[in-house]
């Protein structure tokens, strides 16, 4: 006897089929959910690489006596943002060099083309020193000079001044100083700061007169007196255009460029903007 295979009913084969295909439509759709909606919305290689692309400003460092480094001496240029006149610089690069020789020494300097966020003209700075082979400062930088980053760069190259600490000129050669007028005219406190470059004379019993942002600006005011809170001295001086608040504190305090010590801080705010330095009794 032949046994014939059971044949399902047509109702049961569709049923079959039917479901089988939704179960893969089903399958397809799930493939697609993890993706997201849309590639734009993640940095592209590119644009990772353009922000930490190395950028590159070049230059000398120069003095003006003829002679050459100390054997083992170092040289060191830093790029620093200086765009806060209230806080400390911030360093963006720095190169060391080993024994020199003789000026002009090259340099360059490498940095990541989003360290740079500000588009202010005066925000970025290049500074030098040279130190002997123990560590003894021989020549730094006593001026600012600015450096142009980002979409101001010229792609020139820059040069760094250099003043040899210590060196002996006579008395009829040094050209005076805004400092030495000052206390030729009768100053009896002296304070300066750098970026921006400011200083402070204070004539007593007569005037105050502050000079800012290299030399721009310039307020003139009225000895109003000096009042004493424990180790600060304040003077609170006011014209019809002009507001100057002066802050002395008795504490040591080194120059952020020169490092030249002084035996006062100092704070002045003229028309509410913040200036902070070091001073010194003339």
């Amino acid at each position: 006897m032949t046994m014939r295979s059971p044949i399902l009913p047509h109702r049961s084969v569709s049923v079959l089929f039917g479901s089988a295909g939704i179960a893969a439509l089903l399958a397809l759709s799930g493939c697609d959910q993890g993706k997201p909606e849309s590639d734009s919305q993640q940095p592209t290689v590119v644009e990772q690489s353009e922000k930490t692309e190395q950028q590159i400003l070049s230059g000398k460092v120069m003095y003006r006596e003829r002679m050459a480094m100390p054997q083992g001496a170092t040289l060191t240029v830093t790029l620093e943002d200086v765009s806060l006149a209230d806080a400390p610089s911030t360093v963006i690069a720095e190169q060391h060099i080993d024994d020199p020789g003789q000026v002009p020494v090259p340099f360059t300097l490498r940095y990541a083309r989003d360290a740079v966020m500000h588009d202010h003209p005066m925000a970025y700075a290049v500074r030098a020193e040279i130190r002997g082979a123990d560590g003894q400062l021989l020549w730094l930088t006593t001026e600012r000079h600015t450096a142009e980053l980002g979409e101001r760069a010229s792609g020139e190259e820059i040069t760094v001044m250099l003043q040899r600490v210590g060196a002996e000129q006579s008395a009829e050669a040094r050209p005076k100083t805004a400092m030495v007028k000052a206390q030729e005219a009768g100053a009896s406190f002296w304070a300066v700061g750098n970026e921006p470059g400011w200083h402070l004379a204070i004539y007593p019993d007569e005037k105050l007169v502050f000079v800012g942002d290299y030399g721009e600006t310039t307020v003139t005011t009225p000895d109003p007196g000096a009042q004493t809170e424990g180790t600060e001295t304040i003077y609170l001086a006011n014209t019809d255009t002009d507001q100057l608040k002066v802050e002395i504190s008795e504490m040591p305090c080194d120059d952020s460029m020169s490092g030249e010590s002084f035996d006062y801080q100092v704070k002045v705010i003229s028309n509410e903007k913040l200036f902070s330095g070091c001073g010194q009794d003339l």
